[in-house]
């Protein structure tokens, strides 16, 4: 038996969430998009500790990478609600079934519920103490370095980005066996962490963290990253990964 389902299975299964999600009340949204902020601040938390923890920074960013996808697999184990993934939920408008506009409202509510998340993780973090000088330095250079990108890198990363975690997500959604489902998914979020490409969701915790620890962060730039960012990862998930596996679901059988 195959592990590995199609594109034809798997757009099906996106519209189906699709349309539970669209049945969902605001607070359930809300409640679920705040839990997937802070998995993803967990995640954020465990890669700048662990990458922290080397001197040679080959090797701590490696193993930071590493750590990073725990937060995605609680999102997916949990059923928490996740902007960048979420995006693939365009599909539905594509096959005619949702309007862009109820898309739009449980993707910005979603987003939204994310923030909340991050930033309450970022400042559990600074009144916690729980990073050290040598992790600081690290988050806010990280940090300044989001906010100073050029509008165009940065938007074309982000786009790059959503699609790394799309097809990580993807591969999960597909596959029927367990294992498989975490090992595909780790792999492709340790390589999304590698790439350093942005992750408006990530950013929203490093962003909020560094500005919480006294970094040279300011709030224009932290709205001029996560602007940036949320529309490329739009663009990514929404529409390259979405439409494709819809094109390759329905719309290109028994085509040559």
């Amino acid at each position: 038996m195959n592990p590995i389902l199609g594109p034809k299975t798997l757009t099906d299964y996106i519209l189906n969430q699709t349309a539970a999600k669209s049945k969902k009340s605001n607070l359930t949204l809300l409640l679920q998009g705040i839990l997937a902020g802070l998995y993803i601040a967990i995640g954020a938390v465990g890669s700048i500790k662990v990458s922290a923890s080397f001197s040679a920074p080959g090797l701590g960013d490696f193993l930071g990478a590493v750590v990073f996808p725990v937060g995605i697999i609680a999102i997916i184990v949990m059923q928490a609600e996740l902007y960048t993934s979420n995006c693939m939920i365009m599909a539905s408008v594509y096959a005619g079934q949702s309007k862009l506009k109820q898309i739009v409202k449980i993707l910005s509510l979603i987003l939204f519920a994310n923030l909340l998340g991050a930033v309450i993780a970022s400042g559990l973090t600074v009144t916690s103490g729980l990073f050290n000088e040598t992790a600081v330095n690290l988050l806010t250079d990280k940090a300044i370095s989001k906010t100073t990108m050029p509008v165009g890198q940065l938007f074309a990363s982000a786009v790059f980005c959503n699609i790394i975690v799309c097809t990580g997500v993807c591969l999960a959604y597909g596959a029927k066996d367990e294992i498989v489902k975490i090992i595909t998914l780790w792999l492709a979020i340790t390589v999304f962490v590698l790439s350093g490409t942005e992750h408006v969701v990530a950013n929203m915790y490093y962003l909020f963290a560094a500005l919480f620890y006294g970094g040279a962060v300011s709030a224009k730039g932290i709205i001029y990253n996560l602007l940036v960012s949320g529309v490329g990862n739009f663009i990514g998930g929404g529409v390259v990964v979405a439409s494709i596996n819809y094109l390759l679901a329905y719309k290109t059988q028994g085509r040559d």
